[in-house]
This record gives structure tokens, C-alpha cells and sequence, in this order.
């Protein structure tokens, strides 16, 4: 599979990216509290214009992993943050996912979406059988989005990525198919 067909939500639809995208995505991965536990950025116009056309490029790899996603407004049409869906063992079936959004949309629920539309799409159409996450312990908006989404925390990472200059630890949050189909 190369393509997905895009992913909605109440609000959002969680699509392959564009170039036609380059703005809404600087303006996000510019600002340095997007990226504050990312192993990048703060992103120049250069850095982004560079990211956006290799993310692009997984979209004709043959046997892609990679699928990282515009998260845009339905009613916009604005691209608010990317979502990340990576196949980490096909034999095994586990996928791990992440996301950031433009703090403009911080604290409205958008995180929760953005969530639910990959576990709808590991699940309901790369039938995984497991995803995982991986979060800074900090990054308390996203232990707490993720817990309230049922996913387990399964781990605690010690020192294990270097992220602007210092070593940090991460949690390993995880959820099966079958939890995610009995859940509520």
C-alpha cells in the first residue's frame, strides 16, 4: 500500500501532505513551543520547505512505512499539524504513531481526533495489531491526551534521546486491536 485514503473526523481530515501545504506547516513547525520535545526544530523556511518534499517523497516508496499526514480543518481547509503513522514490524503487526498541532488549536480536542483517526487507520485499515506511542514525560498534554484514549503506559525510558542538547526520558504508551475495540 502507498496511499491512504484520507482519514475524517468530527472535525479534521487526516490526509497525505501537499507542497500547496509549505505554509500552514512553517507556521507550526516553527514555533519553538511546538517542537519544544522534538528532536528538531525550531524549523527555518528552508528546513520545512526541505522535511515537507521528503515526507512527500515516502508517498511513492514501494514498500512505505511512512505515512506522515496533514491534519486539516474541515472547515477551513487550514492544515493545523501533522500526523505520524509508521509500520515498525509488518510480521508482527505494530505501527507507532505521533502527532503535533499548531498552538493556536492547544486544548480543543483536536488532539483527541487526530489520535482516534490513526487508531482508526492502524486498525480498521492497515489491520495492525499493535500501536505504540512514545512521549517526553514532561509533555503532560500528550500523557494525558493518550491516557484518556486508553492507552496503557507500558514503559518509562531513562535518558534515551538527546533532544536540543540534553538527554530525556519518554514514556511508552501502547494499545492492542482488541482494546481498541472494546473500549468505552
Amino acid at each position: 500500500m502507498t496511499g491512504i485514503t484520507p482519514v475524517e473526523t468530527e472535525r479534521l481530515v487526516l490526509r497525505e501532505l501537499a507542497e500547496d501545504d509549505f505554509e500552514d506547516i512553517y507556521e507550526f513547525k516553527s514555533d519553538p513551543q511546538v517542537v519544544k520535545y522534538l528532536t528538531w526544530g525550531p524549523n527555518s523556511r528552508d528546513q520545512t520547505l526541505h522535511s515537507l518534499r521528503k515526507q512527500i517523497a515516502f508517498q511513492k516508496e514501494k514498500n512505505r512505512q511512512i505515512y506522515v499526514l496533514a491534519v486539516e480543518m474541515k472547515s477551513t481547509k487550514k492544515v493545523i499539524g501533522n500526523a505520524l503513522f509508521t509500520v515498525r514490524d509488518h510480521d508482527f503487526k505494530t505501527a507507532e504513531i505521533g502527532y503535533f498541532i499548531n498552538t493556536n488549536y492547544w486544548k480543543q480536542g483536536y488532539g483527541i481526533e487526530i489520535v482516534n483517526g490513526l487508531l482508526y487507520l492502524g486498525f480498521n485499515i492497515f489491520d495492525v495489531h499493535r500501536i505504540y506511542a512514545v512521549c517526553d514525560v514532561e509533555n503532560a498534554g500528550s500523557v494525558k491526551l493518550l491516557s484518556k484514549i486508553g492507552f496503557r503506559q507500558e514503559g518509562h525510558f531513562i535518558k534515551n534521546l538527546k533532544v536540543k542538547g540534553q538527554w530525556r526520558d519518554h514514556y511508552l504508551f501502547a494499545m492492542l486491536s482488541e482494546e481498541f475495540v472494546n473500549r468505552k
